[in-house]
């Protein structure tokens, strides 16, 4: 059973974890080196998710020469090497929030045979607390070809297999950043670099502000490693009652085959598999390599146990086989930067509208919580917009943000970390770069209305009363 207070799904953190950490105190000496400069470009996008991609697709499109730098094999972030197979926050209701960059990926995804559409999707329905919303189930794999070809057809200076190290600074002004792939370390110029790492990598190491530095990093949003199931009879555990899932999930988090109150799936055009976030990975710093370790861990440990609950216990899964476990655990929350504005719960809320607006969302307001199995889902009243002061890291010049490290309390960012406004973020740092590489301008200094003209002409939502078709 389940101890109370349990917070990382029943496990001790293990003893070499401390033992790393008083080890912290001791250093060594490295020589002094001179690092080669590899490329040099207008925009340098560190980050190849949503939000990374749409940035240097929107840079590129805009005039910019541009480089994007990725660690690991393929494009997508967490739509792909975490395997959330589903995009979600491109609309609030029936009115679809997002265009631009994200919507023409989805395009781009059915054309490919890798998506259906937009469907109606109930969340937390398990949970007890139905939510209705739309999402874009997809194959991750067919993504990993879409955006390769994308990012291709704008001329984008791709590198893969390549760790960002730390920002280059000069006159106070970040100008670019280290980096190491296979073989030496090397720097990428740029008078504007995107941080769109998830982690804030760049802005933190160039000393940014961000929310929250008291608080116990551990005790941030859980994290999910997702499993791919085949021989899934999709339609059947669908039409369940949803008396009976709940009844379901309350059995297999008692027991403890279960690890949250969620049954939750989405399904790839092919329609007998099964993508599920069946796992809860509480307790842990999403972005310290040693505790990422015991996380991922963890997380296989869950998805097993989970799988013989769901063969024995679920209609639709007796014969269900596991193909697949994401390349990376799902990490929703680790740290935000203080920009220039920070977007708040209530903003997100009430629907609130900025002059400087370069996006709209729709939510929901997605929080799971740091202990237990729950969650909390959220409707705003109306579309909630974002201003281009989210995107300015507070003191800092030669940097813009995107995707879940921007300015953003941690509410908000329940919201904001959808991987629709995550293509709209990315989307307007790409824009505000190349105008400020072809103004010669620091992002502070480049004219939100000319961002929002430039967005509009490439068919982005910025407008809370424009209709859009479904």
């Amino acid at each position: 059973m389940r101890s109370s207070g349990d917070d990382n799904g029943g496990r001790d953190r293990p003893a070499h974890n401390d033992r790393l950490a008083r080890s912290s105190s001791r250093w060594i000496s490295e020589p002094a080196r001179r690092t080669p400069v590899a490329d040099e470009s207008e925009v340098l996008v560190v980050g190849g998710g949503p939000a990374g991609v749409a940035a240097a697709i929107a840079a590129a499109r805009s005039g910019a020469r541009t480089t994007l730098v990725e660690r690991a094999a393929f494009l997508g972030g967490t739509a792909t090497g975490a395997m959330v197979a589903s995009f979600m926050g491109f609309f609030w209701r029936d009115r679809r929030v997002t265009g631009g960059i994200g919507y023409e990926i989805t395009r781009r995804l059915i054309d490919a045979g890798g998506a259906g559409d937009f469907m109606k999707y109930v969340m937390g329905e398990a949970a007890g607390h139905p939510f209705d919303v739309r999402t874009f189930p997809f194959d991750p794999e067919i993504l990993k070809v879409v955006l390769d070809d994308a990012v291709r057809d704008c001329g984008i200076h791709l590198l893969l297999h390549t760790q960002v190290l730390e920002p280059v600074l000069e006159n106070e002004k970040v100008v670019g950043a280290t980096v190491q792939g296979r073989g030496d370390r090397k720097a990428v110029l740029a008078p504007t670099v995107i941080d769109a790492s998830g982690d804030g990598l760049v802005v933190r190491k160039a000393g940014a502000e961000v929310e929250d530095t008291d608080g116990d990093p551990r005790s941030r949003q859980p994290m999910t490693l997702v499993a791919r199931l085949v021989k899934v009879d999709v339609q059947r555990f669908r039409a369940l009652p949803r008396q009976e899932k709940q009844r379901l999930v309350e059995k297999g988090y008692a027991s403890g085959e279960l690890a949250l109150k969620i049954l939750s799936l989405v399904s790839s055009p092919t329609g007998d598999d099964a993508f599920m976030l069946i796992s809860r990975v509480s307790g842990w710093d999403g972005s310290d390599e040693a505790e990422l370790t015991q996380a991922e861990m963890e997380g296989r440990r869950q998805v097993l146990s989970a799988i013989k609950f769901l063969r024995r216990e679920v209609p639709g899964f007796e014969e269900c086989s596991l193909t697949a476990m994401a390349p990376w655990i799902g990490v929703r929350e680790t740290w935000r930067i203080v920009g220039d504005y920070m977007l708040t719960g209530e903003d997100v809320m009430a629907g609130r509208q900025f002059p400087d607006a370069v996006l709209q969302g729709g939510g929901p307001l997605d929080v799971h919580h740091p202990k237990g199995g729950d969650l909390t889902l959220a409707e705003p009243s109306s579309p909630f917009s974002v201003p281009y002061s989210c995107l300015l890291p507070r003191g800092l010049d030669g940097l813009l943000v995107a995707g879940r490290c921007a300015s953003a309390t941690g509410e908000a960012m329940g919201a904001l970390r959808h991987m629709g406004p995550s293509m709209a973020l990315g989307h307007a740092a790409g824009v505000a770069a190349a105008l400020g590489a072809k103004r010669g301008r620091l992002p502070r200094d480049v004219d939100p209305g000319e961002v929002r003209d430039m967005l509009r002409s490439q068919d982005a939502i910025i407008d809370p009363l424009v209709p859009v078709e479904a």
